[in-house]
């Protein structure tokens, strides 16, 4: 393994055009065909670029997974800090589901792409962006209590909004990959919703 880094990176405009074209064949053939057909040849065909160019930038397939793990994830903490910046004053349950929808939205966008970088392929956990964007979201959780205050009923605050989160991450990803009709979906999206308003307040949302 090679440290997942590229041997270096674009400074030219064309260098850069090659590099992203890379990166977003990668998501389409993990998309497609899952990680196991993923090759650095199939790659380079597909992104219009040859072999060589290819391996100019990155020494292995892995490094290239890795690089486009880490632009995921850094669209999807984009995407959730502005979601929270828009809540505003909306109100605790209109926030949660909005917060939830927002969190569905974006993960479900690149549905078959984050299938096969968090299902298929072990590493993507473990590399750094990844950990990071986890911490960013649990951060963001938070902040999300902080800005509640006394409206929450949660006994160890800081403690159970951690937990909280932990649960949401991994149930709101398993909603984003369900192939199932789109009312379906919101559905369950805004069921948990209502359950993670539960936790948190101690009672339904009065709606």
């Amino acid at each position: 393994m090679t440290g997942f880094k590229p041997k270096k990176w674009p400074k030219q405009a064309r260098s850069k055009a090659s590099f992203d074209a890379v990166i977003e064949a990668a998501a389409r053939l993990l998309a497609e065909s899952g990680y196991e057909a993923l090759t650095t040849n199939r790659i380079a065909e597909r992104a219009g670029v040859s072999i060589g160019t290819l391996y100019e930038f990155f020494p292995d397939k892995e490094t290239i997974v890795a690089v486009l793990a880490e632009r995921q994830m850094a669209r999807i903490v984009e995407r959730m800090r502005k979601a929270f910046a828009d809540i505003g004053d909306i109100g605790p349950w209109r926030g949660v589901i909005h917060l939830t929808e927002a969190a569905v939205a974006v993960m479900a966008e690149d549905r078959d792409v984050h299938r096969a970088l968090l299902r298929q392929i072990p590493f993507v956990a473990h590399l750094p962006a990844v950990t990071e964007a986890r911490m960013a979201m649990l951060d963001l959780a938070q902040q999300v209590r902080i800005a509640a205050g006394d409206r929450l009923d949660l006994p160890m605050p800081e403690e159970d909004a951690w937990l909280i989160a932990q649960m949401l991450y991994n149930t709101i990803l398993e909603i984003a990959l369900l192939d199932v009709p789109p009312a379906k979906k919101k559905q369950f999206t805004r069921e948990l919703a209502r359950l993670t308003y539960r936790m948190a307040v101690g009672r339904d949302p009065m709606v």
